[in-house]
């Protein structure tokens, strides 16, 4: 970087601007060799408050001190030496492979792009994705880029980097999501018959791993709010005597001591709470011998002070500390390609990571031919963050999400104050802020915002960059009102105009704050729910606003407006009591009749059968049932359908009658089948034949 400095040695305002100039450049790009250019430049007088930008210099150029070609060669140099180091290892040895233009004779069979030009439509495929993605999608026959299997080369450089920069003792590269990334853990950790201590909030991934390895799972159950929205588990779950009293309750654990092979945390979860991880440690204690984090949408969390000691890999170490491992999907949050996720790993004070046992469930788990555009995205979005410039993006990203919280509720001061607006999930206070101090954002315990009673005091905060929005209709008490705005149909509404939420909840719906999420963005979607509400208010139809919708079932919509679908929908909702069905499912857990593991060899053998919802008491899941939103599943393989869960069939039986009623409203519940007959659609849930 160039920068104008003539007469900066009597203008003290464009000096404390080059300085200000030079800070922010300092910020994200600590490295960048920066020059002052003048001809009778002098910084000898410079203010003290200016000199520790200034002294970052790399050099003053005098135009009429040297030759303007020796001026230019020591700019080059510099440009030469910062762009050299620029790239991180991995991606440095890719783009110099590609660059080399070798001629390929290995996989894969396009060699590098050129089949391509052999078919019209190969052809238009070459143009769309370009000639260097094409030219460095290799093969692991390339030995100096390392090997994503053995960990060595560049690539080994690369995973140490990350580790390093996200305060890991190992960090592993995972190029099939943190799906593949948490079943490598547990296969690595978890042998048939270990009990295993499981967030019931957690992905299914984790639940397949649980099936795969034989284990035996003990839940911990987190609070759910009357707004559907999904809570902390408490926590005094985490104490030995609570997971005694599981072992005692399960009938295939009972009499076994309180010792639990592995714990399994979802943090953040789903809404954005996140946990404070030391506490939870602490808890635990020497009850588990491995505590995970499934850190999947908490990437960030390292590289600011406003989430200091709530992940993972920043909880401090004891003798008898568990190893720990997070799981991170860098594709969600960070920049990284679609797949792209992380393996940390903190040595525990008993036990260590022993690399060449677990690299063993890694080969299982990771292709032989792995795709290293993904592999350079990872390595690039751990460069990022490094240093100063992570805490910059991060700082960004909270600016944003503040500013959005601010518009929407000066929205609803100056436009809406007399009548209804969307509201926002968070403390109160918050509104107007422009800055984020941890203590704002936490869960006090006598708190009646949240919803979640007695949560323990400095427990878990609400991630600001996570946003909730709330639509009229539903209280935090858990009351409906006359009039409501289900959130399905803002979202719909949103998706046909190209926005795409998160999370969509009976009266809420998630918007997430990403590196990606600019000013454009968010006051677009600011722009298109005050559309929804003029649209709402005027009661315009279906056709026009929503033709997604009523296209679906013309005769049904004919004629129907944007606000007499919602006072249906709603209609709908109270007359099925469907938010307290949903509150209850998940406080009562179904009863344990065999292990998952069990469940789904009956179904492999084909020992199973599809009973009708009707008919579900007292049968036996061969398959998880898993409603979303929330993504939580309502009964796993090998539990029992019972009175005492009677709602979880309930809830079936209105996803039913909601399909038929509301076409283009689909209740998606994975692992309820349907069929449709003669006579209608047939619902059905896969059951242990017994």
């Amino acid at each position: 970087m160039l920068i104008a400095a003539e007469d900066a040695s009597t203008d003290s305002h464009l000096l404390q601007n080059m300085a200000e100039l030079i800070g922010l450049a300092r910020v994200r790009a600590p490295d960048l060799p920066i020059f002052a250019l003048g001809e009778q430049v002098t910084l000898e007088n410079a203010p003290a408050d200016a000199m520790a930008e200034l002294n970052q210099l790399r050099g003053i150029l005098y135009l009429f001190e040297d030759t303007v070609p020796f001026l230019a060669r020591q700019v080059a140099r510099a440009a030469r030496k910062y762009l050299d180091g620029l790239l991180p290892p991995f991606f440095k040895a890719l783009v110099q492979h590609t660059a080399d233009s070798n001629y390929s004779w290995h996989t894969p069979g396009h060699g590098g792009g050129v089949a391509y030009h052999k078919s019209p439509v190969g052809q238009a495929f070459h143009q769309f994705f370009g000639e260097n993605t094409l030219r460095s999608d290799l093969s692991v026959s390339v030995p100096e880029l390392g090997s994503l299997l053995d960990h060595t080369g560049p690539l080994a450089e690369a995973e140490a980097r990350a580790a390093r920069n996200f305060g890991a003792d190992h960090t592993f590269f995972v190029i099939n999501g943190t799906s593949t990334a948490n079943k490598i853990v547990w296969h690595s950790m978890v042998a048939r018959d270990d009990l295993v201590l499981v967030d019931r909030n957690c992905h299914k991934s984790v639940l397949h791993a649980i099936i795969m390895t034989g284990a035996i799972p003990l839940y911990l159950c987190p609070e759910r709010n009357e707004l559907g929205i999904i809570g902390p588990i408490p926590l005094s779950e985490f104490s030995r005597e609570s997971i005694q009293a599981k072992i005692d309750a399960s009938p295939l654990t009972k009499g076994r001591a309180p010792k639990v092979k592995l714990a399994v945390v979802t943090n953040s979860t789903y809404d954005g709470l996140c946990y404070n991880a030391e506490l939870i440690k602490q808890s635990l204690g020497n009850s588990v011998e491995v505590l995970h984090f499934d850190e999947a949408w908490y990437a960030y969390a390292a590289f600011h002070e406003f989430f200091a000691g709530r992940y993972g890999m920043d909880t401090s170490r004891s003798e008898d500390s568990p190893l720990v491992f997070t799981t991170h999907s860098t594709h969600k949050m960070l920049a990284a390609f679609s797949q792209a996720s992380m393996i940390h790993v903190q040595d525990g004070g008993a036990r260590q990571l022993d690399r060449d046992r677990f690299n063993e469930a890694f080969m299982m788990h990771i292709s032989t031919s792995p795709q290293y555009s993904i592999i350079a995205s990872l390595d690039v979005a751990s460069a990022m963050m490094e240093g100063p410039a992570g805490r910059s993006l991060l700082q960004e990203t909270f600016d944003e999400a503040l500013s959005f919280r601010r518009a929407l509720a000066n929205l609803r001061q100056h436009i809406a104050a007399d009548d209804w607006w969307f509201s926002i999930w968070q403390p109160p206070g918050v509104e107007g802020i422009d800055r984020v101090h941890t203590e704002d954002w936490l869960l006090k315990p006598d708190a009646d915002w949240h919803g979640f009673g007695e949560v323990s005091d400095d427990y878990v905060l609400l991630d600001p960059i996570k946003v909730t929005l709330v639509m009229p209709g539903l209280n935090a008490g858990g009351a409906l009102s006359e009039k409501g705005i289900p959130a399905a149909v803002v979202s719909k509404f949103l998706w046909e105009r190209g926005l795409v939420v998160e999370k969509t909840g009976l009266y809420s719906f998630l918007v997430l704050f990403s590196m990606g999420i600019t000013k454009g963005k968010w006051s677009t979607l600011l722009t298109e729910l005050l559309e929804f509400k003029r649209s709402y208010d005027a009661n315009v139809s279906l056709a026009t606003c929503l033709p997604c919708v009523a296209q679906e079932d013309t005769a049904r919509y004919r004629g129907m407006g944007l606000r007499d679908l919602c006072d249906q929908l709603h209609a709908c909702y109270r007359s099925n009591a469907t938010a307290k069905h949903l509150k209850r499912m998940y406080t009562v857990l179904p009863e344990i009749a065999m292990k998952p593991a069990h469940a789904y060899d009956h179904l492999v053998r084909g020992e199973v059968e599809a009973v009708p919802i009707d008919e579900l008491e007292g049968r036996i899941a061969a398959v998880m049932l898993v409603p979303y939103p929330p993504g939580i599943p309502l009964i796993m393989p090998g539990e029992r359908f019972t009175e005492s869960t009677r709602s979880i069939i309930d809830y079936l039986k209105f996803a039913r009658t909601f399909d038929s009623s509301f076409k283009g409203f689909v209740a998606d519940v994975h692992g309820l089948q349907h069929e449709d007959e003669g006579n209608g659609r047939h619902y059905t849930v896969d059951c242990v034949k017994e």
